[in-house]
């Protein structure tokens, strides 16, 4: 009989060279010679180096809180490499890539407690198009983002035995979100839904200590970040985690948007906002602008609160389907490949979820909705914001997780039984 903990670390191994030769694969596919593609969090992790500080120029103003600072701050470090750091960036987001990975196997090792499937999921998330390419092709922190989730609803899956047990469980799920507000504050809301669910599914004599134990997971996980608040606070007199935010707000809720971040054709939205409205944002400040988008949006939510309702049930669809500019900054082929896997995750996916529900027991259901509660409550965050499909990667790797019960059933109905003679004594 072959050992569990054996195979499920054999399996590991395989994950993570799956993931290798994908990204492997892709950057010969796309020529060793292409250099990365380099987005927003370069320009600030240059103006770093060259003694500017946390600095983006956006819309005529230097922004010096644009965007939570873990990424940035490490794409900064490797850019001091020789040759601007292209192979130490390469490579980082390779380990991030197979961490990803690694990391969606295990949790579905939780979830199933079976190492094949936890193998097929992390198989998944392996070749996850988004991840492979981001990885391969472009200076984003995607994998990183998408680790910290899963770093996050690992922890409160573990915290399922004994939700209101010992302390150590939930202040290890608090430095994990702690640490992840440093990078994308919206796994926050992942954490707050998986702990919904504990508190839900604890019996109600046990709900308080529950509570009391999530509000200090709460305060903790701030206090982590709380630096970077302090930081902000001293420069714009409140602890923002980013002054971006009304910004993407606006671009999400505005009589032009469509609920993304462009048109179909993928125009930014403000580009669509009358000429006075761009000279005002243009002449403004940081904060300024901050309080300027702030503004756009409440009067937009006011005054037409059923195209706001519109633009976010849109945003509810896009998260699970497609938004009306997808793929449009990408070739055909890479567009066709992804909408193809994404709908076969998809369709694996509920099919999935459902098998597990209706065969699993009490708290294997509970694992079960800690996984898409974590997922519910970032697609919550983008309902009312603004949505991208990048955004969704939390959702294609809790998929990913979910399709290995199917793929795992029909791999045991295809694999060939011993005779009965080979099996007698």
């Amino acid at each position: 009989m072959s050992d569990p903990a054996r195979s499920f670390r054999t399996g590991l191994l395989l994950v993570a060279l799956v993931g290798l030769a994908a990204r492997a694969g892709l950057w010969l596919a796309l020529g060793p010679a292409a250099d990365l593609v380099h987005l927003e969090p370069t320009t600030i992790a240059d103006n770093m180096n060259t003694g500017r500080g946390f600095i983006y120029p956006q819309y005529g103003a230097d922004y010096r809180a644009w965007k939570e600072p873990l990424y940035i701050v490490l794409l900064a470090g490797l850019r001091r490499l020789p040759d601007s750091g292209e192979v130490g960036i390469r490579r980082f987001h390779l380990a991030l890539g197979l961490g990803v990975a690694v990391g969606t196997a295990l949790l579905a090792h939780g979830l199933f407690r079976d190492p094949v499937r936890a193998t097929l999921a992390g198989m998944l998330a392996a070749v996850n198009p988004f991840l492979v390419y981001y990885d391969t092709r472009v200076a984003y922190p995607l994998s990183m983002d998408s680790l910290l989730f899963v770093a996050v609803a690992l922890t409160f899956l573990r915290l399922i035995d004994a939700p209101a047990g010992g302390w150590s469980g939930w202040l290890t799920a608090a430095l994990v979100t702690g640490v992840a507000l440093w990078q994308r504050a919206t796994i926050l809301a992942a954490g707050l839904a998986a702990g919904a669910v504990l508190f839900l599914d604890a019996p109600r004599r046990m709900r308080w200590a529950v509570a009391r134990r999530g509000a200090v997971y709460l305060v903790v996980a701030l206090a982590i970040v709380s630096p970077w608040l302090v930081r902000n606070f001293q420069i714009f007199g409140r602890p923002l985690l980013t002054t971006d935010f009304p910004h993407i707000l606006f671009l999400g809720n505005n009589p032009h948007s469509n609920g993304t971040f462009g048109d179909q054709f993928g125009q930014r939205n403000i580009a669509l906002a009358s000429p006075e409205f761009q000279a005002k944002i243009s002449r403004a400040s940081e904060i300024e602008q901050y309080h300027i988008f702030w503004g756009e949006v409440r009067r937009f939510v006011t005054e037409s609160p059923g195209a706001y309702l519109d633009l976010t049930l849109r945003r509810v669809v896009g998260f699970f389907w497609f938004t009306p500019n997808a793929g449009v900054d990408y070739p055909p082929w890479q567009r066709a490949v992804y909408r193809v896997s994404y709908i076969v995750l998809l369709l694996l996916g509920g099919i999935g979820t459902v098998l597990v529900w209706r065969g699993a027991e009490r708290q294997g259901r509970v694992r079960a909705a800690v996984l898409w509660a974590s997922v519910l409550g970032v697609a919550a965050v983008y309902a009312l914001t603004v949505i991208n499909l990048r955004h969704r990667l939390p959702l294609e790797l809790v998929l990913a997780i979910f399709a290995a019960e199917p793929l795992w059933r029909v791999g045991r109905r295809l694999r060939p039984r011993p005779s009965a003679g080979l099996t007698r004594s």
